[in-house]
């Protein structure tokens, strides 16, 4: 896995509970790295989970949840570091419906060696999308974090449906995405 996830975990936890709960974190999980994410560097999605899970135990916050705040927190890094990957896209949908031709082709270019999960999109009408997720890493929730971090960005509310498929492992997760319509406040 490469550095950005791990450094953009980090800038979370530094700004949401603090640079001592920070190290905290990095000592209580027993990061190899001890918390030291080179761009050219390829760690463990391990060590990750292991941050991950360090953190729920201090913050009394379960994993789920730190999960998927933390894709929601990354898909807002990503974008703001990567505008151009995003100029000519207008919807949450529009976006989901590339993430594999597209977002992840250049995310290869930006990080050789990257190994991004494989996403498989099928609209299924003009307000819903199947999508596949597809890893070994079985971090659904990440995923699940990032679809919803991405309609917030384009100000749309989407429900999202989550299944677990094939083994019940994670590394195959189903989302059916269905867009909502926003309600305006009563005058």
């Amino acid at each position: 896995m490469k550095a950005m996830l791990f450094q953009s975990f980090l800038g979370l936890v530094e700004a949401q509970y603090g640079p001592d709960v920070l190290e905290s974190i990095i000592s209580d999980a027993g990061a190899p790295s001890e918390g030291i994410y080179t761009t050219s560097g390829e760690y463990s999605h391990r060590e990750l989970i292991d941050l991950i899970v360090a953190l729920s135990e201090r913050s009394n916050v379960s994993v789920s949840n730190l999960t998927k705040s933390f894709g929601m927190y990354h898909f807002a890094e990503f974008i703001a570091a990567y505008p151009q990957l995003f100029k000519d896209l207008h919807s949450s949908f529009e976006l989901l419906e590339k993430i594999d031709s597209f977002i992840h082709a250049e995310v290869k270019k930006l990080y050789p060696g990257a190994r991004p999960p494989k996403f498989d999109v099928k609209r299924t009408s003009d307000k819903t999308i199947e999508l596949l997720y597809q890893s070994p890493r079985c971090m659904g929730d990440v995923a699940e974090g990032l679809i919803l971090g991405c309609a917030a960005y384009y100000g749309e509310k989407v429900a999202v449906k989550r299944e677990t498929l094939g083994d019940g492992s994670g590394s195959t997760e189903r989302f059916l995405l269905t867009q909502q319509i926003a309600e305006t406040p009563n005058s």
